[in-house]
């Protein structure tokens, strides 16, 4: 389901990143680039497309990813945010992004993927 599809991943907690980008390299896409700063999932995304991204919202001290998360929409990415705040969740839905609560499931996380990859009928190029 995932062939072919390239997916960049912003998570500052380095732990996190590490056993949820395992994860996902076991998922089957054809890339996969992890970011643990925002300025460096800025960078990724200036230099590649990708028909995914699952964005951490608050990294970094402060900062947001959601303008990064908003470019990549218009260039034509899925984005899905995950946080623990879960205010956020309803107007980021209601303007087009997928939401994950955080802590999430790994189990989670596929189905939330697999979902998007459906509904935005996303497939490789």
């Amino acid at each position: 389901m995932f062939e072919g599809l390239k997916v960049l991943y912003l998570e500052d907690e380095p732990l996190v990143a590490m056993d949820t980008g395992a994860h996902l390299q076991t998922l089957g896409f054809e890339t996969l680039e992890v970011a643990y700063k925002l300025a460096a999932a800025q960078e990724l995304a200036d230099r590649a497309r990708f028909d995914l991204a699952i964005l951490d919202i608050n990294v970094d001290r402060g900062q947001t990813s959601i303008a990064l998360g908003s470019a990549l929409k218009n260039a034509g990415t899925a984005v899905i945010f995950a946080s623990g705040n879960g205010t956020m969740a309803n107007d980021l839905c209601r303007d087009g992004f997928e939401f994950l609560d955080k802590p999430f499931s790994l189990h989670a996380l596929t189905a939330k993927l697999k979902q998007v990859v459906q509904d935005q009928r996303i497939s490789a190029v």
